[in-house]
């Protein structure tokens, strides 16, 4: 029996079997990794979310809440496994709150991505510690 190949195109238009990645995309993170994530600026948080005690930590979390994300859980009645942890605090605003279980909530990435992080204001906040306090009382 022949094997088929399934291909897709990447951005820039070279097409690349389905779960590679194109050299475009390596560079882009290289050079993303050399600009952004180990510059002098950000090497702080880098080497937080790179540590032991954060990877401890959310796995903690994401067990906590059954692996789930509670925003498609509470807002939307929709079972959705987590992806990440996110600070409800970002830990550029306060870094000493990079521990507090109570300012950390498992997210899937759609839900992540629909956070608006440029305005990400203190009803955001609220209304993601409201979700942990409903999970609290309906689940625990």
């Amino acid at each position: 029996m022949k094997r088929i190949a399934i291909y897709t195109k990447c951005s820039c238009g070279k097409k690349i079997i389905q779960g590679s990645k194109c050299e475009c995309r390596k560079d882009r993170y290289k050079r993303y990794d050399k600009e952004v994530r180990y510059n002098q600026d950000n090497i702080k948080y880098t080497e937080f979310y790179n540590s032991p005690e954060w990877d401890k930590l959310s796995q903690y979390i994401k067990n906590k809440y059954n692996g789930l994300c509670l925003m498609c859980l509470l807002d939307n009645d929709e079972i959705t496994a987590c992806d990440l942890v996110h600070h409800i605090t970002p830990i550029r605003i306060d870094f000493s709150k990079r521990l507090d279980v109570k300012e950390l909530i498992p997210l899937c990435h759609a839900c992540h991505n629909s956070i608006d992080h440029i305005n990400y204001t203190e009803e955001v906040k609220s209304k993601l510690r409201a979700l942990l306090t409903e999970y609290q009382k309906k689940y625990v």
